[in-house]
């Protein structure tokens, strides 16, 4: 009778994930034999895969197909086997297992053919793993054995990993040193451990198909430092943590995991803390705690810890075990690379290019490492300390009296919106720039950067609008008519002056109110008409009375809005026979970065018409948002950083 007191196909299908692959039966069961006190494995590897090479196409990659570690430890002796048996037995509890491992040889295999020769019983036993595994259905035969030898041979894949009928194949492939470096990678704490007791592995993978061998040494195990650390939980009570750490100045790269039962489970980019080192660097670095030891899942991949949040068996979450962590991993880079300053402001630049309302913003435990940090991290913490600071000040408005640090904050605050404000405006210009450099047509774009299409209500709020582009002192002007509005107007002109084309070929006219224009009292606007970009083909005497048809449309809406003072603005191609009809009608041109823009104020009237091409309006606005950006990083904390 059976002593497997468990259902088995339940364990594997509910206990052991369908991520599985070749690589974790590996790792699994050289673990397994280094647990039972092995020093020397030996992983062969084969395959059923014949590809031809036909001299034209290129060989195909050879799969993996049987997998068998054979070992010198201790083999299946009376208490081994007795574990075995036993779902979650706590036999070696002490050295990490779970007493779940075996169940991933079912997950990916049909089976596992065990066969174990044990000196001190002078007996060899054998025994087949399967879903149907009778502990009792065990063959022993006493022979004369002068070593323990145990060998695990899987041979039969699980159709979910190998079914050509459904097109199916999730073998490994048969790379000696890629299988080396995954299987060191994760056991470097496994065999840390035991070197460090004086108990050194040597794990021979050997390809069948060739013979090529290639080993895992002593030596590949580095000589680790050590550095413990704790986090605090809310009450108060502080978990141990120990970093381990190799770091070298030779090429290579950096391999960081938190690990749980002396095995790497998960890298440290996974959980939210992502760093490099720079060329020419290389290491490793295992973090480890009971902490984990205690919340790793069955298939030792992940863990119980929340990124934020915690309770009452997640004390602790990613968020605070990362602060104290990368408060450890500042310490030491600054101590064992050199460069460190220089890597972290030429990273601090860049973000000060990017994002620069956000540089004080950017936590001092991230200043310190940013060059080694991945940009977007930083980018997102400083993004998160900005909203908390908005929140903040929001959360105290309306107060009768504030304290120093708060009137601080909020000054802090409203330089920082500024900055992000004017960030903004670098990214419209930079999309104009781009448009205009490659010829595109623009006209509804920057249409749609004044004024919103097919809107109905006769005015509304616009909140943040774009007439910066034509001039700073127009970036209060909160108000805007609708489409509907205008058509109304329009319509008024086209009926006084029996103009049927009008409406027709209606103008882009946009229209801003320095307030609600319910308000007439010292009502202020700006109208913006932007004529089509092939409009600069057309006869310069029509071009003209292009012109002076805006200087009707203002009027009328002059008169209908009872606006005390409007600015015109029309954007078109100017060229010199429009620049010489504009000059001889008292347009006078202004001073710009490129081509002059022309101007004419009508007196009686109070209205001002402004006749300026679309390149010179967005290189006039990139240079005077240009002083707004070079005050901003001048200013800025960082810069002392960077000089």
């Amino acid at each position: 009778m059976s002593k497997m007191y468990a259902e088995i196909k339940r364990i594997v299908d509910e206990d052991i994930s369908p991520r599985m692959t070749q690589i974790d039966v590996i790792n699994e069961a050289i673990t397994n034999a280094i647990h039972a006190d092995a020093t020397e494995i030996v992983c062969e590897l084969n395959t059923t895969d014949n590809p031809a090479d036909d001299g034209e196409s290129v060989t195909p990659a050879k799969k993996v197909n049987t997998i068998r570690i054979i070992d010198n430890g201790s083999g299946l002796n009376d208490a081994n086997f007795e574990s075995f048996c036993k779902y979650r037995s706590d036999y070696k509890k002490d050295l990490g297992c779970k007493g779940v491992g075996r169940f991933v040889y079912l997950k990916v295999y049909e089976f596992a053919s065990f066969n174990s020769q044990l000196k001190t019983e002078q007996e060899e036993r054998s025994f087949r793993f399967d879903l149907n595994f009778d502990s009792d259905n065990v063959t022993k035969k006493s022979e004369p054995i002068s070593v323990n030898r145990t060998e695990v041979f899987l041979s039969s894949l699980a159709r979910s990993y190998l079914n050509a009928d459904r097109h199916v194949d999730r073998r490994i492939d048969l790379d000696l040193d890629k299988i080396k470096e995954e299987v060191l990678i994760n056991l470097i704490p496994t065999l840390f451990f035991f070197k460090k007791n004086g108990k050194n592995v040597q794990i021979t993978f050997v390809d069948k198909t060739t013979e090529n061998k290639t080993i895992i040494t002593p030596e590949d195990v580095p000589n680790f430092q050590e550095k413990k650390f704790f986090v605090a939980e809310k009450t108060g009570v502080k978990t141990e943590f120990i970093l381990h750490y190799f770091i070298t100045n030779e090429p290579g790269k950096l391999y960081s995991f938190y690990c749980a039962n002396n095995r790497s489970v998960r890298e440290f980019s996974e959980s939210d803390l992502k760093f490099t080192l720079p060329n020419g660097y290389s290491g490793f670095m295992l973090c480890e705690s009971q902490y984990f030891d205690s919340r790793v899942n069955n298939e030792r991949n992940n863990f119980d810890i929340f990124p934020v949040k915690i309770d009452l068996f997640s004390t602790l979450s990613w968020e605070m075990i990362n602060e104290q962590l990368k408060s450890v991993l500042t310490t030491l880079i600054k101590e064992g690379i050199p460069e460190t300053e220089k890597l972290n402001k030429a990273k601090i630049k860049e973000i000060q290019e990017e994002r620069p309302y956000l540089v004080n913003f950017i936590a001092e435990e991230d200043l310190e490492i940013a060059g080694f940090l991945e940009k977007k991290k930083i980018i997102d913490n400083a993004k998160k300390r900005f909203d908390n600071a908005k929140e903040k000040v929001l959360t105290s408005a309306g107060k009768k009296e504030y304290t120093d640090t708060e009137l601080n904050e909020a000054i802090q605050l409203a330089q920082n919106e500024l900055v992000s404000y004017v960030h903004d405006r670098v990214q419209v210009i930079d999309r104009l720039k781009t448009l205009i450099d490659k010829k595109e047509r623009v006209e509804s774009i920057i249409h749609s950067l004044f004024m919103e299409m097919r809107t109905e209500d006769n005015y509304y709020a616009v909140g943040k609008n774009n007439l910066w582009l034509l001039d700073d002192r127009y970036t209060t002007y909160s108000y805007a008519a609708s489409d509907k509005r205008i058509r109304e107007v329009l319509k008024g002109i086209d009926e006084e002056n029996g103009d049927t084309e009008i409406l027709d070929d209606k103008p882009d006219l946009s229209l801003f109110f320095s307030h609600n224009p319910n308000n007439t009292e010292r009502l202020k606007s700006v109208m913006v008409e932007i004529k089509p970009f092939d409009y600069a083909s057309k006869p310069d005497r029509k071009k003209f009375a292009g012109i002076q048809q805006l200087l009707d449309y203002v009027k009328a809406f002059q008169v209908k809005e009872k606006i005390e003072d409007v600015s015109a603005f029309l954007i078109t191609e100017i060229d010199e026979k429009l620049e010489e009809r504009l000059r001889g009608d008292d347009y006078t041109p202004l001073f710009s970065t490129e081509s002059p823009i022309f101007h004419r104020f009508y007196k009686e009237s109070g209205i001002s018409i402004f006749v300026i091409s679309a390149s010179t309006l967005i290189k006039d606005a990139e240079a005077r948002n240009k002083v707004f950006l070079d005050i901003i990083r001048n200013q800025s904390k960082i810069q002392n950083m960077l000089q």
